[in-house]
């Protein structure tokens, strides 16, 4: 199911799922951002204000995520 939803300037939507972060474009058009294993479990996420990059809060392995929109490169920016 749906986990977290942020947007971006351009009318975009971002859709964190419990295995997936989606790009919704303003035209409709979903795309996968980046592949997360089944126990990273995304309830928060907000996009940068460019809209390049996605921060989601992956609450049950205690860590804040930064996803490159462009790559789905995922790194870990906080928590342990």
């Amino acid at each position: 199911g749906t986990a977290g939803v942020a947007s971006d300037h351009a009318g975009a939507w971002f859709v964190a799922t419990e295995d997936s972060l989606l790009h919704v474009s303003a035209a409709g058009r979903v795309r996968r951002v980046a592949a997360l294993t089944a126990s990273n479990y995304c309830y928060t996420a907000a996009a940068s204000p460019d809209g390049s990059v996605l921060f989601v809060a992956d609450y049950a392995n205690h860590k804040i995520r930064r996803v490159e929109v462009a790559t789905g490169a995922v790194t870990t920016l906080a928590g342990s």
